[in-house]
């Protein structure tokens, strides 16, 4: 009897206490909404406040989040995550339910790793919770300071989770110069106010029903499709007058040459190897390439981030000894070797392709990476080391008309890095084919240039020695079976200078199908981009890292005795963002077969996306569509 009283009054007080801290008319509600059809748990209610906080010489800035969660189902492990870095320091937070009972708070804090090539110094603390029933709710909040508001660059609106009301709001004393700049507000209902407070100017941003902030693949990223604000602090009044924060590119401009100033290069360590280097080159460009390409190959590429380190080049003689180095470590010793070798070499800040900002922009949010700039008379050679594959007097694709920040002594030198033709890219297939019996038999060359061919370079270079002809052969015919035969006759080199080459032979037993009097032929084994159909939902658009330029022509030496009876009807579109020719004809006793596809910008607009699924479902027709060859005799 007293087991069954304890029974029910944990039964009792477990049931109070879910109907205290959760809500089951809103949760119904929110499920009901498109934003949050594949959600576990929504922010029913976000608040991030800034605030400005000028004392004596230092200004500081304030970081208030308060975050309201529903779940959308039962018995969910979940964890809040807050970030911080050495100039951001989270100063306390909470987590409780909504009847203001807390919750108990594991916690797990370290480093914040992320999927791109950048480490950095960026923490984060996980605090881990459940949710114990369907339409529970939790109120997290956080309080975090910067210690220097150059670091506050960017607010972005969406976060992990849907959000059904979001808030922002900064708090900026009218002796605080800051502006606010807005990005990507099309599409989303996001109303903006502006007053004044207490001496202090109070801009509070608000927006309603907000869907998870999420990445897709082949995507420029969510600078360029996710609404956010940059923020620009550019001065502030102190007691001995106007302290500037960054008010213009030129105020960016010396606080990067300041940090560079503290860098204690010696160039003794590697005098020696730069002679080595450009003994026996007889011109400068042969020089500069000598250096150039011992960096790229000598010096491993580990990007990194460390506070004031995150923008300020390590010793040139320190990469130089350790054989390994981030971006601005491998820019400066570039610059340093070429130094040495008597070049009018500079360090060069500039953003990648990732980034949609120009240095109108005064922010460090404008930059992401360093390279070399060397003058040679009215020539200028643009050196990125981290590019191991990319060939002095060309330039890897993430930079290209991206502005450049060049350095100058005092001054500085803005200009864009130029942008190739999709020709720089080319990947270009030859064929000669004839059949012989069953079999098509023939032999082929391809060539790629530009960033097909370091994408190919890297993938070779970094498997094993056994595993690089499965790499090669599977470039020279996609797709074979273990029946057929295929041999790469010529291995490409690894140069950088030149396109990468390859010859190969096959024999391929499945492209022929024979009906009565009738040969049905496959002739492209590729078929490029016949199942890249552009989902409808999809929010952003569609990038393929490069420029596209594929070029295929094959010969088909017609047997004797057979005619061609049907050919597929082929294809010419072009528009201004992309482009397919593809052909099948009869030149005597030869069918050719050609096959050209071009995206200009290597992006196809999501305005375009009917345009280009329209395409490829007429480009899978021909591909499917299989030449006849009719026995006459």
């Amino acid at each position: 009897m007293r087991l069954l009283f304890v029974a029910l009054i944990s039964f009792t007080s477990a049931s109070v206490f879910s109907q205290k801290n959760t809500n089951i008319q809103r949760a119904n509600a929110l499920k009901a909404l498109p934003q949050n059809k594949n959600a576990k748990v929504v922010a029913y209610r976000s608040s991030s406040a800034y605030t400005f906080l000028p004392a004596g010489e230092q200004l500081t800035v304030t970081r208030q989040d308060n975050i309201d969660l529903i779940s959308l189902q039962g018995n969910l492990n979940y964890s809040m995550n807050v970030f911080y870095n050495n100039h951001v320091k989270v100063e306390n937070y909470d987590l409780k339910y909504t009847s203001g009972k807390s919750i108990k708070k594991e916690s797990v804090c370290g480093n914040y790793e992320s999927e791109s090539i950048f480490y950095s110094d960026a923490k984060v603390c996980s605090y881990y919770f459940n949710f114990l029933y369907d339409g529970t709710e939790i109120s997290f909040s956080s309080k975090s300071k910067y210690d220097d508001p150059r670091y506050l660059t960017k607010v972005f609106f969406q976060d992990d989770e849907p959000c059904d009301s979001r808030e922002i709001s900064f708090t900026i004393p009218n002796s605080v110069n800051v502006e606010i700049v807005e990005k990507n507000f099309s599409g989303f209902n996001i109303q903006k106010k502006v007053e004044q407070v207490g001496g202090n100017t109070v801009y509070t941003y608000t927006c309603k029903q907000l869907p998870a902030l999420m990445s897709e693949e082949n995507s420029l990223g969510a600078l360029y499709n996710n609404p956010h604000l940059i923020v620009l602090t550019k001065d502030f009044q102190t007691p001995s007058g106007k302290k500037t924060v960054i008010s213009s590119v030129d105020d960016l401009y010396k606080w990067y040459v300041s940090l560079v100033k503290e860098v204690n290069n010696d160039p003794a360590s590697f005098k020696e190897q730069v002679q080595k280097l450009i003994e026996g080159a007889k011109t400068s460009e042969e020089k500069i390439k000598a250096i150039y390409y011992w960096v790229q190959d000598n010096i491993k590429y580990i990007a990194f981030e460390d506070g004031i380190a995150g923008f300020k080049p390590e010793a040139a003689q320190n990469v130089y000894n350790n054989r390994f180095g981030d971006c601005k470590g491998m820019a400066n010793l570039t610059k340093e070797m070429l130094k040495v070798a008597g070049f009018d070499a500079r360090l060069t800040w500039i953003g990648t392709n990732r980034i949609p900002y120009t240095y109108d922009l005064p922010s460090l949010c404008v930059d992401n990476h360093m390279i070399c700039v060397v003058n040679v008379g009215d020539k200028q050679y643009i050196l990125d080391s981290t590019e191991k594959y990319v060939a002095l007097g060309k330039n890897a694709e993430r930079i290209q008309g991206k502005e450049m920040l060049i350095e100058n002594g005092d001054k500085f030198t803005r200009k864009k890095v130029p942008v190739s033709d999709p020709i720089a890219n080319l990947v270009s297939r030859k064929e000669a084919l004839s059949i012989e019996g069953d079999l098509i038999k023939g032999q082929g060359e391809l060539a790629l240039n530009g960033e097909a061919k370091k994408t190919v370079l890297y993938v070779s270079t970094n498997v094993k020695q056994e595993d690089q002809k499965k790499v090669f052969d599977n470039l020279a015919v996609s797709e074979y079976a273990n029946s057929d035969k295929v041999e790469v006759t010529s291995t490409p080199s690894v140069d950088r200078d030149k396109p990468l080459e390859m010859k190969y032979s096959f024999s391929l037993a499945n492209k022929i199908s024979k009906f009565d009097r009738d040969l049905y032929i496959d002739l492209d084994w590729n078929k490029s981009f016949q199942n890249l159909i552009i989902e409808d939902d999809r929010f952003s658009d569609y990038y393929f890292n490069r420029k596209v330029k594929q070029k295929t022509s094959k010969k088909l030496k017609l047997p004797l005795g057979y005619k061609v009876t049907h050919l597929p009807k082929g294809m010419s579109r072009k528009n201004a963002e992309f482009a397919v020719e593809m052909s099948f004809k009869q030149i005597g006793t030869d069918l050719v077969y050609e096959n050209e596809i071009t995206v200009f910008r290597g992006i196809i607009p999501k305005q375009l996306f009917p345009t280009w699924n329209e395409w490829v479902k007429e480009l899978k027709e021909n591909y499917n569509d299989k030449i006849v060859l009719t026995k006459t005799k």
